[in-house]
Formats: structure tokens, sequence, C-alpha cells
């Protein structure tokens, strides 16, 4: 298949990707159903069309300037589709207006809970009666109040406002992806991977979760600590921690013996960002997050834990943190592996910030809802994982517990999504695919993929700022519902 060849089958992929995007809300509206219970479909024949796009860009055969720009221009198109649609998937946004209104009203926003009677004066009909737990406080950190008060501000406080500054967010994504992507010495056609993700465009864009405005924070981050500026890279690194909590987990995977400057530049950040909340409220800026991690009923979509735990009977909830407490030990002694077996270039900075990411996301005991798996897809972008890349449309299959009765993930859809993700990783070990005994060999890229696919293709040789691209192919929850999720 000739170039062109390719770019018209990546036309013909995107043109049947913008229809079906187009297609859920007025099919749902037609057959008299929620868009929640045509989500699964629709997000199963998305993946699928992606997967396809994946294959044609793996394979070599839609590369150069046409195949990028329906690449770009679709991908930006599927954005658009879904920018006014009625949200359905999450109200966590309402939270976010709320949030925005609150600041500019000059109150802090760790202080009251959106029910407390010193905030009635606020309330409207547009935004208040759809937030998620009114009675509790938020409990996002500053750096995402900030961009609350900036859309309360600047679009008026409305969804589409708020999905346009995500929008702008993903835009600045897709250009460090694509510097990165050059640095590495991989095809910039790669970045579909991250900009024909259905994940992206459901959870980020439709669903307009914050998480997908901390994506550029960690690329930016990741770019100015491959040039060795510790500092600088710290402090867009604390950026992206301000926005959600989990990017610290690169505080340690990134980390270089003797360098005290990178933790000192992230905590201090932080610890700035903090500030101005914690000088009234003191550790009340915390918001909502000792609750969630305490309290069982948060417990959604769990995966590894709810596996070692479950099947014995220790659900009583004194076992609860005690097991929360084990595999957070677990992922520290393998974020300090990786940072031990990494080396400080590009390539291999890449490769601890994919291994990094997936071993939280594999290993965290906490509830594992869809748009927390947003910053792993630009990582599918270079490293082809058949594990990572089935769980970004795997994790979708945790909105089967908001449709049946009760609303508990039943025992097929957490085999379907956990059971596999962790045959996969399983096949990928074994194989010697999962690449943390290659990084500490100095290599960039695992020997293949472990999804049957063609070996990887021919590259530039491994060094500083080069990297090679796989050619492989992939292979008890709250009654609140999808909607009821104000979480860290």
């Amino acid at each position: 298949m000739g170039r062109a060849a390719g770019a018209r089958a990546i036309a013909g992929l995107g043109v049947l990707s913008a229809a079906l995007y187009a297609a859920v809300p007025p099919l749902s509206a037609w057959l008299g159903l929620e868009p929640l219970r045509l989500h699964l479909p629709a997000f199963g024949a998305a993946f699928l069309l992606y997967l396809l796009a994946l294959r044609l860009v793996w394979s070599g055969r839609a590369r150069g300037r046409a195949a990028l720009a329906l690449i770009l221009g679709f991908g930006l198109a599927f954005r658009l589709l879904v920018l006014w649609t009625p949200v359905y998937l999450s109200d966590d946004p309402y939270r976010y207006l709320w949030d925005g209104r609150v600041q500019w009203a000059g109150v802090n926003p760790y202080r009251h809970a959106p029910a407390a009677p010193e905030l009635a004066w606020l309330r409207d009909q547009a935004v208040h009666p759809h937030i998620n737990r009114p009675a509790a406080v938020t409990v996002y950190p500053p750096a995402a109040e900030w961009l609350f008060a900036l859309a309360a501000k600047a679009t008026s406080g409305t969804l589409p406002g708020w999905r346009g500054l995500l929008l702008g967010a993903d835009a600045l994504t897709v250009g460090l992806l694509l510097r990165l992507l050059r640095r590495l010495g991989a095809p910039a056609e790669a970045v579909l991977a991250y900009a024909w993700s259905p994940l992206v465009v459901f959870e980020g864009i439709q669903a307009g979760h914050v998480d997908l405005a901390l994506i550029p924070l960690v690329l930016l981050a990741l770019g100015l600590r491959m040039t060795g500026s510790s500092g600088r890279a710290g402090v867009a690194l604390g950026g992206a921690v301000l926005v959600k909590l989990y990017p610290a987990i690169l505080v340690l995977a990134w980390w270089r013996r003797g360098d005290w400057r990178w933790p000192a530049a992230v905590a201090a950040t932080v610890a700035l960002g903090y500030l101005p909340y914690a000088a009234t409220v003191g550790w009340g800026a915390l918001g909502f997050l000792p609750t969630y991690l305490s309290d069982p009923y948060e417990d959604a979509n769990i995966g590894l834990r709810a596996l070692v735990t479950y099947p014995f009977g220790f659900t009583d909830p004194l076992v609860r943190g005690p097991a929360m407490a084990l595999f957070f030990g677990l992922l520290a002694l393998l974020l300090v592996r990786i940072a031990r077996t990494s080396r400080p270039d590009g390539a291999r900075l890449w490769w601890a910030a994919a291994s990094a990411v997936g071993a939280y996301l594999f290993l965290v005991p906490t509830p594992m809802h869809p748009w927390y798996v947003l910053w792993l897809v630009p990582f599918l972008c270079v490293r082809s994982s058949p594990a990572a890349l089935f769980f970004t449309g795997a994790v979708t299959l945790s909105y089967v517990q908001y449709l049946v009765d009760p609303p508990t993930l039943p025992a097929w859809a957490w085999l379907a999504e956990y059971g596999t993700l962790y045959a996969l990783l399983l096949r990928e070990w074994r194989a010697g695919r999962l690449g943390l005994e290659d990084l500490g060999r100095g290599r960039a890229e695992p020997e293949g993929v472990g999804s049957g696919g063609p070996a990887p293709a021919a590259a530039a040789p491994a060094g500083p700022g080069r990297a090679r691209l796989d050619a492989g192919s992939p292979g008890p929850a709250s009654p609140a519902g999808p909607a009821g999720a104000t979480l860290p």
C-alpha cells in the first residue's frame, strides 16, 4: 500500500469515526434511550476503528504529510462534534463551574460545601442542582481551581466554554507530542494514538474532565527533564500535581541520586500553590481527599486489590486500609526500580515515564474511573504495549455498573476488564517485553510487542534523544452513578 492509498484509508476510517461520534445523541433520542446506554457499543465501535487506524500507522502504510494532516484534522473534528452535546458521562463539570463561581465571589472553595447556607446566594438552576456530593467540599487541587475560575470568568460559566478551555489544553498536548516524537526519532503520524483515542474524545472533551489539562504539563516536564533542566521541569510537574495529585509519582520515577533541585522544585511549586488556600482553612485545603481515601463507599472499579482480597472474603473495611498500604508500598518499590534502571536521556526518560504511569494505573488500590487513564494515552504514541492499549478501551466497562441493579460492577465485566489486562501483562512480562530490564541495559525499546504483530520497524540507532517505534498490533460502586464522582 502506497502513501496515497494509506491516506485514503485513514480518511475512510476518519469519516466513519466522525459519523459515529455525531450519531450518539440523535440516535439515543430517536430510540428513547439514555445516551449512557448507547455509550458502550458506540465506544466499542470507535475503539475498533481506532485500532485499525493505529495498525495503518504502525505498519508504515499511513505516512507522509497528507496522512498527518488527515490525522490532525479528523482528531479536531471528533472533538468539535462532541463539544456542544449534552454531558452524560459525568456531572463533574458542574462542580468545576460552581467552584469557579465561588472563587469569583471571594470565597475560599475549600471552606464551604455547595449545600452550605453561606453559599445560598450563589445558587441557580443551571449549575447548582447538578452538582455531585453537594454536602462535601471540593477535592480538586489549586491549579484545577484556577482553571475553574478562568472558565467561570472567560466563558460565562458554560459547559461548552469549559470544554473549549480543555480543547486548548488538548491542542497543547498534541503540539508537545509532535515535538517529543521528533526528538525521539519516531514518526509524527504516531500522534494518532492520542489524537484519535476514543477515551480522550469521550472522557476528555465530551465528559469534560479536568484530567485532560494536566497532560501538557506532564509532557512539558518530560521535555524539560530531557534537556537536564531540573528546576524548570520540577515547576512544570508541580503544576501538573496542582491539577490532579497523581502525577506526583513521577518525582520518584525521574529522580537521580544527588539531584535535589528536581524534587525541591516540585515540592516548592505545590506548596506555593496551596499556600493562599491553606492560609485561611489549614488542612481543610485537602478538601474531600481524606474521605475519598478512607471511605469504602468510594470504592469503584478497583483492580488488583479486589483480585487479591475479594476471592478470599477480605471485604471487611478493616482489611481495606492494610491492603491499600500494601499496594501503595509495592508501587513505591516499583517506582524506585524504574528510577534506578533508567538513564537521564530522552528515550529512556520517556520509557521511565510510560512505565511509571502504567505501574500506577495497574497497581493503585483506589477506584479506577475511565478519566484517570487519560494520561496514559500519550505514551501509546511510542510504546505500543498491548496491555496499556487494551486498558484505554476496556476501562470503559466500568460504566456497566451504572446500567444494572443493584449498581455494582458485575463479575463478568470485571473479568473482561482486569482479567484480560493482567493476562496481557503476564504475557508481556514472561516474554521480557515490559521494558524495565531493557531500560537498565540502556536499550530504548523492547524487542517486540507481544501481541503477535510484526517485528519492530527499523529506525535510527538508539541513543540520547532517539527511540524506535513498535509496529506491533494491540491485541462495589457508589450508587450515585457515573455522575456522582467528585474525585481527586
